[in-house]
């Protein structure tokens, strides 16, 4: 838009400067007095929106002044007999404004009379052909047909009194028949419909008698009647439980009435009732231990006019609940905690404790036992009186004792730190070195008893 303005004034300049239009009155027209406007500071959506809409608004203002100084040069051309610069300015003015009219009108004209040898003659004769055709659709009872050539005869020969007078009765006569119209639609109860005909009636004759007060009496009835419609879809709406919806509903209705006093019972009851079921939910959460959607639903029944103490003390109910919870469930975490590590020391020690006495055990086993067979022991054919009977396995010697009992520790070590394969692997191998290491066996049981032989 700004584009297409700059555009279309740099255009029109050098026209407007042709025409010796005094400076002064451009920058009146032109320029917005900034001084005199006080914007103040821009701070909501609805602020720029107004903002962005003065803005639009200025701007329209300055395009129609802009254009009418022009017109005003494109109608002193046409009047001096200069048809062609009449008709250059016109399709300016329309290439900006393709709805202005008078320029349209204009333009018509200049076409007719291009190359003219007696501008006034043709002037006057095209005037007169205007006047003709109007009188001739008046006599058809084409008035509205009759009131746009009169209305462009006026407007290329404004002091054509004749003219004048056709062109103020006809707009009288269609404003009678707008009026009759919007009387006929007003008793059928079509009140938007006779808004419409008396609209148009004012707009042909602004000064008909009556038609501003009873245009005013029917708004009032119109808005009346849009109000009880929109009153009955939310009493519908409520009644199929779309309550949000429903109040959507009665915020237009008193947006434009607000002493409806059914709309605002209505909404207070919906208000209360949805307040009501909030605060019931919420109290359903918090009974279920559902602490911050109970909170939510507290605070949108507060939006729905739920006394605000009243929400403010289960909130901080509903908060002192969880700050209690949390304490409690970080207490159970730390005793559970501190009670594993306790099982775990305690565990640790007596695996200690038990290894130091099975070593110690072993020493002494070891220390006790001869390595060979002394030399005044009594011998038979079979071995050593007393040893091991022929064909049987001899024992083992207390080196394989010790090492048995080392691997028997070495397997509990794995057995404490959950590693069960080497820990079974262990046990295999102090078994084999002293197949009397009931150590060994029992640890090679507990394994196979709690983990099975997958392990």
């Amino acid at each position: 838009m700004t584009t297409r303005l700059a555009f279309c004034l740099l255009v029109l300049a050098p026209c407007l400067a042709a025409q010796d239009i005094p400076k002064a009155k451009d920058t009146d027209m032109l320029l917005l007095d900034v001084s005199k406007v006080n914007l103040g500071t821009i701070t909501s959506d609805d602020d720029k929106k107004k903002f962005i809409y003065t803005i639009q608004l200025e701007k329209a203002r300055i395009t129609h002044q802009t254009l009418g100084l022009v017109y005003e040069n494109a109608f002193d051309l046409y009047k001096h007999g200069d048809y062609e610069g009449a008709h250059e300015l016109t399709g300016k003015i329309l290439a900006v404004d393709p709805s202005y009219e008078d320029a349209s009108i204009l333009q018509r004209a200049t076409i007719e009379l291009k190359g003219s040898k007696k501008p006034i003659f043709s002037e006057h004769k095209l005037v007169e052909d205007r006047f003709e055709e109007g009188m001739a659709l008046y006599r058809q009872g084409r008035m509205v047909e009759a009131s746009d050539r009169w209305e462009e005869a006026a407007k290329l020969a404004p002091g054509n009194l004749k003219t004048k007078y056709w062109l103020k009765k006809v707009r009288a006569e269609l404003a009678d028949d707008h009026f009759e119209r919007g009387q006929k639609a007003y008793r059928q109860h079509r009140l938007k419909e006779a808004l419409d005909q008396w609209y148009a009636a004012l707009v042909l004759n602004p000064h008909y008698p009556r038609l501003t007060a009873a245009i005013s009496k029917v708004e009032s009835e119109s808005r009346e009647q849009e109000s009880n419609e929109k009153l009955q879809t939310a009493l519908n709406l409520y009644s199929q439980g779309e309550t949000v919806e429903s109040l959507k509903m009665l915020d237009q209705v008193l947006q434009a009435g607000p002493s409806n006093s059914k709309a605002q019972k209505l909404m207070a009851e919906i208000r209360s009732e949805m307040a009501a079921q909030h605060v019931a939910t919420g109290r359903q959460l918090y009974e279920s231990r559902q602490y911050s959607p109970a909170v939510k639903e507290w605070k949108a029944a507060v939006e729905y006019g739920y006394d605000t103490k009243a929400a403010d003390q289960l909130i901080a109910r509903a908060k002192e609940q969880m700050r209690r919870e949390d304490a409690a469930r970080t207490r159970v975490v730390a005793l559970a905690a501190k009670k594993a590590e306790e099982e775990k020391a305690k565990a640790d020690a007596q695996a200690k404790a038990d290894a130091d006495a099975k070593a110690a055990e072993a020493a002494k086993v070891a220390a006790s036992t001869p390595t060979a067979t002394s030399p005044g022991t009594p011998t038979t054919a079979g071995g050593p009186v007393g040893g091991t009977p022929a064909g049987a396995k001899a024992p083992p010697s207390g080196e394989a004792r010790q090492q048995s009992q080392q691997h028997y520790l070495s397997g509990m070590i794995y057995f404490q730190k959950q590693d069960y394969e080497k820990a079974r692997d262990e046990f295999t191998l102090a078994k084999q070195l002293d197949p009397s290491n009931a150590d060994a066996q029992q640890g090679l049981e507990r394994i196979e008893k709690l983990y099975g032989t997958n392990q």
